[in-house]
């Protein structure tokens, strides 16, 4: 992903609640690692995505609303965009409302907590996955693309 200004991020929330959109500390952002900018707001209740449209190369930005996901039994669980497997606690539900639908539909994934699957793809987060892919890097990248290009579109956000 180039890198992005503040402007330019602020500029991607268009039509959603850009004056509450707390930004990160973008100058220590390892961009040449990422496929989306992700971050979480400090309360913890809501997260954010900043990724180049597949469609039309706009910067598209999304709010997500953030729960603790509790599976019915203690143990491992996965994240629906990179497949990290994480040990109880690492990931959340994030949910996105359908756009014109004027807030009656959402639509939820399993993703790591704090958004960095770019990062956990490229084995630059620890710890480790529980589960190791013999899939070489360019193919995990492609599958979380695909992964979160398609909850967007669903969604209506691309």
């Amino acid at each position: 992903m180039d890198p992005l200004t503040e402007e330019e991020v602020l500029t991607s929330f268009k039509g959603e609640r850009e004056d509450d959109v707390p930004l990160p500390d973008l100058t220590n952002i390892p961009w040449d690692d990422l496929d989306y900018l992700g971050w979480v707001h400090p309360s913890g209740h809501l997260g954010y995505v900043v990724i180049v449209s597949p469609d039309d190369g706009g910067i598209k930005g999304t709010i997500l609303r953030r729960g603790r996901f509790d599976g019915s039994k203690p143990g491992l669980e996965m994240c629906s965009l990179c497949h990290h497997v994480h040990r109880p606690n690492g990931t959340a539900m994030f949910t996105i409302t359908h756009k014109n639908a004027e807030r009656r539909h959402s639509i939820g994934n399993i993703v790591c907590k704090d958004l960095d699957c770019s990062l956990r793809i490229r084995n630059l987060v620890q710890p480790a996955s529980y589960l190791n892919e013999t899939l070489y890097p360019e193919a995990k990248i492609w599958r979380m693309q695909m992964a979160l290009h398609r909850w967007l579109r669903t969604a209506n956000r691309l």
